[in-house]
């Protein structure tokens, strides 16, 4: 049983301001009184508030800003799922030292550390470098780039420092410049078993933390991740702690059963490039860009259009099938179809959506549910900017 030890005592000062996310797709903002192993209690303009740690999805610091200090010179990632960034990294014998963006070091078991980066990430490469540290390696590699590429030697990861790092390669240990090195990744033994996160926490500087246990004192959150490092950080970097893990599953992230779409005009045979251009759009509106309705963005969600429709088989039992239904900004007013959607064979919810009216929430029960089927039909201006976007679409235990 994971634990949240996060308790909070009445604060002289004002409690922080927070908007918390639930599982039923609500915002609750107000101040933190409270935060244990059972919920959290909130001080909001109707009165202390009380919520069950399972009924959260995510907690963010109110007005928390997109990102602060310079850019980071290096990435890292450990073997937790934990992605950081900083200024500086060296590593001597089975122990490294990470600059957090603040000047802050962190002392990290090499053992814990799965891969560093020492340049931007370049589109040209990006594809590499992750095949390279998604494969399952056999030994400590070393990666360097050449002109438009990079390539890689397998061997015996030694120091690290400013200037150098020395590579054992055929029992010769090599001091390759760092300035030639694109990054590293450290070779770890099968059969290590880490305790489950309890959620991530996310920083303005882009670093995000695998999470355990965490707790307030004073004015500093502290945590531990599921490899055992302990942080005590600032209230002021933290932009999001998202506990959503094993509660809510996005349904761009999900494989369709299937796929079927119906042109309002067919031309007497089938186009491949007509059908994909038709496609769903995971994460994306149809043109290509993020998801845009009533002027706010949405990195998550689903872009479809009429006629078009999808059969998810539901991976596990969820409670709740929740989105924001609405036609793209980028083709209001235009736009005008009609959402059905199904719980197996019953009919949850069957509603027109239009261009000229504000997106609208969705909440549908699915108990019982094992197919979820979603059809965007032809509304009343025929196929014309029928861009739907489902944003958010999630289900949820």
């Amino acid at each position: 049983m994971f634990t949240l030890l996060f308790c909070i005592a009445q604060l002289t000062a004002a409690p922080p301001a927070v908007e918390v996310e639930t599982t039923d797709g609500g915002v609750i903002a107000g101040g933190l009184l409270e935060f244990g192993a059972g919920g959290i209690k909130l001080a909001t303009e109707r009165g202390p508030v009380s919520l069950e740690i399972g009924k959260l999805t995510g907690i963010s610091p109110k007005g928390a800003p997109e990102g602060a200090g310079p850019s980071p010179a290096v990435w890292v990632e450990l073997v937790d799922g934990s992605s950081l960034v900083g200024s500086a990294y060296t590593a001597t014998e089975a122990r490294a030292r990470l600059t957090l963006p603040d000047g802050e070091p962190l002392d990290i078991p090499t053992q814990d550390v799965k891969w560093v980066r020492f340049q931007s990430p370049a589109e040209a490469v990006s594809s590499q470098w992750s095949r390279i540290v998604g494969s399952e390696l056999k030994s400590d590699v070393l990666v360097v780039k050449t002109a438009e590429t990079i390539d890689y030697h397998k061997g015996v990861l030694r120091d690290v420092t400013a200037e150098v790092v020395r590579f054992e390669l055929d029992g010769e240990v090599l001091p390759i410049k760092r300035a030639k090195v694109y990054g590293l990744a450290y070779y770890h033994p099968a059969g290590r078993q880490l305790p489950q996160a309890l959620g991530m926490l996310s920083e303005v500087s882009g670093a995000t933390w695998s999470v355990q246990t965490i707790a307030l004192a004073g004015e500093k959150l502290q945590w531990t991740t599921p490899t055992g490092l302990k942080l005590a950080r600032g209230l002021a970097v933290v932009k999001r702690i998202d506990f959503s893990r094993g509660k809510v599953v996005y349904l761009s992230d999900l494989e369709p059963e299937s796929v079927n779409w119906t042109p309002y005009i067919s031309l007497g045979k089938d186009f491949p490039s007509r059908a994909e251009s038709a496609a769903p759009r995971r994460d994306r509106s149809h043109d290509g860009g993020l998801l845009h309705l009533d002027g706010k963005s949405f990195r998550k969600g689903m872009g479809l259009t009429s006629r078009t429709l999808v059969v998810y088989r539901l991976p596990e039992r969820y409670s709740r099938f929740v989105a924001t239904a609405g036609i793209d900004d980028r083709v209001r007013p235009r736009g005008h179809v009609r959402l059905v959607v199904r719980g197996d064979e019953r009919v949850l919810l069957d509603q027109a959506v239009a261009g000229t009216e504000p997106a609208k929430p969705v909440s549908l029960d699915l108990t019982g549910v094992r197919r979820l089927s979603i059809l965007v039909d032809f509304g009343e201006d025929l196929d014309l900017a029928d861009y739907l976007d489902l944003a958010e679409a999630r289900l949820v235990k």
